[in-house]
C-alpha cells in the first residue's frame, strides 16, 4: 500500500510541476508577444508623428 502512495504522490507532484512550468512558460510567450506588440506600436507611433513635422 505504501509503494502506490508514494507512486501515486509520485505522479500527482510530477502532474502538477509540469503544469505549472507550461503555464510559467505561456505567461512568458504571452508576455513577450504582449511586450513586443506594444514596442511596435510605440514605435509606429513615434515613426508617424516625426513625418507630420
Amino acid at each position: 500500500m505504501a509503494i502506490l502512495s508514494q507512486l501515486f504522490w509520485g505522479v500527482t507532484v510530477g502532474a502538477l510541476s509540469s503544469t505549472f512550468s507550461l503555464l510559467a512558460k505561456a505567461v512568458m510567450v504571452v508576455g513577450g508577444l504582449g511586450g513586443a506588440g506594444w514596442w511596435g506600436l510605440r514605435r509606429r507611433k513615434h515613426r508617424k508623428g516625426k513625418h507630420d513635422d
